[in-house]
C-alpha cells in the first residue's frame, strides 16, 4: 500500500512530541495550525480515529482517547468512511444521497456532491481505484430505490492528488439492480461490479479508461449462474428459478468480490448457491467460471496478502442449518492458481471450542462481517455482525483466525468487544498494529492490538457511531478498499 510521503526520517522528534500532544496539524515550529492542508510537508497529524456518527463526523486522538476540536455536521446514514493518503476523508451519506469530503487535519468540510449526476440514489459502498496513468478515483455505488432500476449507478469522483479537478465528479455509469460490490483489475482500468437483485445482470465488467464514456465489456447473467429453471407458477417455489422477489425462486445474490494478484482474476461470491465466480477481468473478452463450495450466504470476499488465496465468508453451514452448536458460518479458501476450493473452515462465535447453543439468544443471527489481515498477514480478524434487518440482535465477539498457512487456516479464541447490532463496521490502522471496531449499542469503539490479540482501549464516542477510519502522518490511512496489492 502506498503511504503518505512524510516518513519518520523526515520529521524531527521534537515536532512529533508537540504534535502528539495536541493532535492537530502543526507548523515547523510545532505550533497547531488550523489552516493545514492535507499533503502539506509542513503539516503533521498524530494518529487519529475518525468516527462518522448519525449527524456528526468527529475525531479522537488515539494516544489519549480525547476528542479533538471540530466536527462536520449534516451526516446522514454514513457508510464506508475512508481516509486517503494525504489525510482527506470521504464518506457516502445514504440518507441525503451525497458524497462528503472533509479535511482530516482541520475537520472542515471540503466538498459535498450529490451521489449521482443523473438518477442514482442511496450511495452505500465506496472504493478507491488503483492508480493508473497518474489517475485515481473514489467510486460510489448507488444501490437504488426499490422498484426503480434507473436509480442504480456508480459515480466516479476524481481524488488524484494535485489534480485541478480533485474532488469533482469525473464520470458515472448505470448498473444492474440492487446492492453493489466491486473489485478492480491489477493491470488496467477495469472493474467488475455485482448486482444483488438482478437476474439479467449479476456481474458486469466495465472499462473506465475513458472516464466520460465508461464501456460495458461483459455480463454474467442469472442463467449463467445456474438459475435457469422455468417459472414454477404462482404459489410454487423452485430455488433454481431466478426470482429477485424470493417468492417463486431465488436470485443469485452476489455479495462480495476480490482480485488475486497471482492469477489476475477477480473472484465474486454468489450467495444463494454458494458458488464463487472467477472473472478473467483482463481478457480481451472477459470470461466467468463458476467454482462450487459446500456453503452459502454471506459472501464477503477478500484476498490473502500473499495474493494466491481468496477467502470467502459464508453464513451457512451454521447452527440449525447443517452446522454445529455455536457455529456462525464458514470460511472457504480458493487457490487462485488452480481455481479450486482447498479448505472450508467452520467458524464458531466464541472460538473453536465453543459448544454453546445460540438459538434463543440475542446472538442467534450472528454472522461474519468485514474482515482484516494483520500482523504480516498471519492473523485474520473477523468482526461479527447481527442478522440483516434484525434490530434485536446483539453481538460482542471478534473472531480471530491464524492464516500463517493461508491454505489451511485455523480459528483461535475469539475476543470480546463492545455490544453492537447489524453490520459490524471496523478499520485497520495503516501500520496494521491496531484494529478499531464500532460498538453501535454501547456507543463505543474498541481498539485491538493486532499482534497480542487483546483489547487495549475503549473509546467513548458520541451516540449512534456508524463507521470509522484512521490516519496519522506516520501511520498513513487505515486500510484502503479497492486497490489490488
Amino acid at each position: 500500500m502506498q503511504r503518505h510521503p512524510i516518513s519518520r526520517s523526515t520529521v524531527s522528534t521534537a515536532i512529533l512530541v508537540l504534535c502528539a500532544g495536541v493532535s492537530l496539524g502543526c507548523t515547523d515550529d510545532g505550533e497547531p495550525d488550523s489552516l493545514c492542508e492535507p499533503g502539506s510537508t509542513d503539516c503533521l497529524l498524530s494518529h487519529t480515529l475518525f468516527v462518522a456518527h448519525e449527524g456528526l463526523l468527529s475525531s479522537y486522538d488515539i494516544a489519549t482517547g480525547e476528542e479533538r476540536p471540530g466536527s462536520v455536521s449534516g451526516i446522514s446514514a454514513p457508510v464506508d468512511l475512508q481516509a486517503l493518503e494525504d489525510g482527506s476523508l470521504i464518506v457516502n451519506l445514504t440518507g441525503t444521497n451525497e458524497v462528503l469530503v472533509a479535511n482530516g487535519f482541520t475537520m472542515l468540510e471540503v466538498a459535498r456532491h450529490p451521489s449521482s449526476g443523473d438518477s442514482g440514489r442511496r450511495p452505500v459502498h465506496g472504493y478507491v481505484t488503483p492508480e493508473y496513468g497518474g489517475k485515481q478515483y473514489w467510486v460510489t455505488m448507488n444501490d437504488g430505490e426499490q422498484g426503480d432500476p434507473e436509480t442504480n449507478s456508480a459515480l466516479f469522483l476524481d481524488i488524484t492528488e494535485g489534480s485541478a479537478t480533485r474532488f469533482e465528479v469525473a464520470g458515472e455509469v448505470g448498473l444492474g439492480v440492487g446492492h453493489h460490490k466491486a473489485s478492480f483489475s491489477g493491470t488496467q482500468e477495469r472493474v467488475v461490479i455485482s448486482n444483488i437483485a438482478d437476474c439479467d445482470d449479476v456481474l458486469s465488467v466495465y472499462d473506465y479508461s475513458d472516464i466520460e464514456d465508461i464501456e460495458l465489456l461483459a455480463t454474467f447473467t442469472g442463467e449463467d449462474a445456474g438459475f435457469d429453471a422455468e417459472d414454477p407458477g404462482e404459489g410454487e417455489f423452485d430455488p433454481s428459478f431466478c426470482d429477485p422477489t424470493y417468492e417463486r425462486g431465488l436470485p443469485p445474490a452476489p455479495h462480495g468480490c476480490a482480485t488475486s494478484h497471482a492469477s489476475g482474476k477477480a473472484y465474486c461470491s454468489v450467495t444463494s448457491s454458494g458458488d464463487i465466480v472467477a472473472v478473467d477481468i483482463d481478457a480481451s473478452e472477459p470470461t466467468f467460471t463458476r467454482i462450487a463450495t459446500s456453503g452459502s450466504g454471506g459472501g464477503f470476499t477478500f484476498a490473502h496478502p500473499g495474493g494466491r488465496y481468496i477467502y470467502m465468508q459464508q453464513e451457512s453451514p451454521r447452527e440449525g442449518d447443517g452446522g454445529e452448536p455455536c457455529q456462525i458460518g464458514q470460511l472457504a479458501v480458493i487457490d487462485s492458481t488452480k481455481d479450486e476450493v482447498v479448505a472450508e473452515l467452520p467458524l464458531f462465535y466464541r472460538g473453536p471450542d465453543c459448544t454453546d447453543e445460540l438459538a434463543g439468544t440475542d446472538a442467534e443471527s450472528a454472522n461474519p462481517g468485514h474482515s482484516h489481515f494483520a500482523h504480516h498477514g498471519t492473523l485474520l480478524y473477523i468482526p461479527i455482525s447481527g442478522g440483516f434487518n434484525q434490530s434485536d440482535a446483539r453481538v460482542d465477539q471478534l473472531v480471530v483466525v491464524d492464516t500463517s498457512d493461508p491454505a489451511d487456516p485455523e480459528q483461535l479464541e475469539s475476543l470480546e468487544v463492545g455490544v453492537h447490532t447489524g453490520h459490524s463496521a471496523s478499520a485497520l490502522s495503516g501500520d496494521e498494529r491496531s484494529l478499531f471496531v464500532v460498538n453501535t449499542v454501547d456507543g463505543t469503539v474498541s481498539q485491538i492490538d493486532a499482534e497480542s490479540r487483546s483489547v487495549v482501549k475503549t473509546f467513548t464516542v458520541s451516540a449512534n457511531p456508524k463507521v470509522v477510519a484512521t490516519f496519522g502522518t506516520i501511520e498513513g490511512p487505515s486500510e484502503v478498499t479497492g486497490p489490488v496489492h
